[in-house]
């Protein structure tokens, strides 16, 4: 099986890429111009791998390269230059591991190609290469990348929703009583307050990537790890999901004011929350917009037949005060003489 690496900044976008894409069920996540966009003005480089049998393409590997750098630099990583980290991950994905493979590809021949992958990212990284990172790791996952010489520790996990009634009253009614009476207290405290305005759809050129970007940049601020930096997503990254027909977008906003908004990305029988950002009432925004996106978003996801909702990491608790399963994930660390 042939194995190709991709610098979506620089490389045109494969043959295949987008056919494999949308037959495996991929969301906007992994689109290729998405992920390249993710990258303008980023301390973390995406690296891609496509393997092919003959002209299929028969998987897929996103990671990106992370460089030391000092707090708030936006400078790029530097390979051959300064040790490299090779995160495998892709931005705002927090759902699973980001390598996707046919069906028809076996878990042994699976566990061969990423090994595969990690001696390709070596050669084309070099020495500087310090090791691999491989986050939200799923329990069927581990065996692929769990190795002698790899650290392995439980992450926090994502959450999901089965889906199992046909209207968001069903879902409501399936709450505890506090939590029902809470939503629909905050659904109507929004709709009653004065100028405020909700609007929810997909291609979304009346928004602005630029004021959702740096209100994306402070909300993950307060939230950011420090033993799981992430690069900003830029306006560009914006950019590209608001002309997309398979991204739902739900706004809040004052006036001309940008309240909060959250991401939905579509799939047939899985959409997935992803960023949402807001101000701090103390900042001019709105009590009880969060949970309100839920109740837009899983009366939309019953409405038209979805299966399950994802909803990626954090936040545990709350999420499951909301019908969420938890789904635990692991991280593995590989250092650079265990890889490949």
């Amino acid at each position: 099986m042939h194995l190709e690496l991709l610098d979506p900044c620089h490389d045109p976008e494969p043959p295949g890429w987008e056919d494999f894409r949308q037959a495996e069920g991929l969301t906007a996540v992994w689109a290729y111009d998405v992920i390249a966009a993710s990258s303008e003005g980023s301390w973390a480089r995406p690296l891609l791998a496509v393997f092919r049998d003959g002209p299929r393409v028969a998987g897929v590997v996103g990671a990106v390269c992370v460089g030391l750098r000092l707090p708030n630099s936006t400078r790029q990583p530097r390979p051959r230059r300064e040790p490299i980290l090779l995160d495998v991950r892709l931005p705002a994905h927090s759902n699973g591991p980001t390598w996707h493979f046919a069906e028809d590809v076996t878990p042994e021949t699976r566990a061969l190609l990423l090994r595969r992958f990690e001696r390709a990212a070596r050669e084309h990284l070099g020495w500087g290469l310090a090791g691999a990172l491989y986050r939200m790791v799923t329990g069927p996952c581990l065996p692929l990348v769990a190795r002698r010489g790899a650290f392995v520790r439980e992450s926090p996990g994502s959450m999901v929703m089965p889906l199992r009634w046909s209207s968001v009253d069903g879902w409501l009614g399936s709450l505890t009583k506090g939590r029902r009476q809470e939503l629909r207290r905050q659904g109507r405290r929004i709709s009653e307050a004065a100028g405020v305005v909700v609007d929810q759809g997909t291609a979304r050129p009346d928004l602005d990537p630029s004021e959702m970007a740096e209100l994306n940049r402070t909300h993950t601020a307060r939230l950011a790890a420090r033993l799981d930096p992430r690069a900003d997503l830029p306006a560009a990254y914006f950019a590209a999901l608001l002309r997309r027909e398979d991204v739902n977008v739900i706004s809040y906003r004052s006036g001309e004011r940008l309240l909060a908004f959250a991401i939905v990305y579509e799939h047939p029988d899985a959409p997935v929350y992803g960023p949402w950002a807001a101000l701090r009432p103390e900042e001019g925004g709105l009590k009880g917009l969060y949970f309100d996106s839920y109740v837009r978003i899983v009366r939309s996801a019953v409405e038209t037949g979805r299966k399950q909702l994802l909803c990626g990491r954090g936040m545990a608790d709350v999420k499951r005060s909301l019908g969420f399963d938890y789904v635990p994930m692991a991280l593995v660390a590989v250092p650079r003489w265990a890889m490949g």
